[in-house]
């Protein structure tokens, strides 16, 4: 009986010493001071267990579970830093325009691969020159805010410039990327939010109007331009040459 006792103690050591290391060097990559705090006790636990005798096993096998719950407190209650990055507009939330062009060539040389189409669909709000600093952030906010409720996850989202938006469309086709435009238009005329902003939107697809991927933004401008022309509200596809 001794000898299973005293085997189970060795096993309870390794075990230990093994989490005590993991933490340590956890805590080294890391950064945590609570990591190394909590390989600290590991080691005073394996100790009090190798100078233990039979009795305080019971004990022992307590503290590490008290040990366990500790360490997943304190996973639980750490604060963990919200990373922002230059690549995303903070008027808007969306990607910023250093990272449209690099994400459409990508994703357009990735469609000449796989034989499938992608749209680029560019929105402007109507008459957003007329509004002041304050109120267009809130408009390009509230637009952002919509835009993102459309758009599936594989879809990307980009401030394009002052006062346009862009949003590439993965696997769509013409009719897909035009069913997305209006439906953007219909949810802003029905939230309270949007409140009279209305957009213009210029819209292109790869391989139907553009071959490439500087094409495919010029031909959604020329698209958005001509939308624009017409008056508000207006969404027009690119004209094929």
């Amino acid at each position: 009986m001794t000898s299973v006792v005293n085997r189970q103690r060795f096993n309870l050591l390794i075990l230990i010493g093994v989490l005590g290391l993991a933490s340590g060097v956890a805590g080294q990559i890391t950064s945590w001071p609570e990591l190394s705090l909590v390989a600290g006790v590991f080691a005073m636990l394996a100790a009090m267990i190798g100078a233990a005798q039979v009795g305080p096993h019971t004990a022992a096998v307590a503290d590490i579970d008290q040990l366990s719950s500790e360490v997943k407190r304190l996973s639980e209650t750490r604060s963990v830093p919200v990373l922002t990055g230059s690549g995303v507009d903070p008027i808007t939330g969306l990607l910023d325009s250093s990272l449209l062009e690099p994400l459409l060539l990508q994703r357009v040389a990735a469609a000449r691969r796989q034989l499938h189409p992608v749209s680029l669909v560019l929105l402007r709000i109507d008459e957003i020159d007329r509004l002041s600093t304050k109120d267009r952030e809130n408009a390009l906010g509230a637009l952002s805010g919509v835009l993102t409720q459309t758009l599936r996850e594989a879809d990307g989202a980009f401030r394009a410039d002052d006062v346009t938006i862009a949003a590439l469309l993965e696997n769509t086709s013409e009719s897909g990327a035009v069913w997305a435009a209006e439906r953007l238009r219909g949810l802003l005329h029905s939230s309270p939010a949007c409140a009279g902003i209305t957009v213009s939107a210029g819209v292109a697809c790869y391989p139907s109007h553009a071959l490439d991927a500087d094409e495919l933004i010029l031909r959604a401008a020329h698209a958005l331009d001509n939308a624009m022309e017409r008056g508000r509200d207006h969404v027009i596809v690119a004209q094929v040459d």
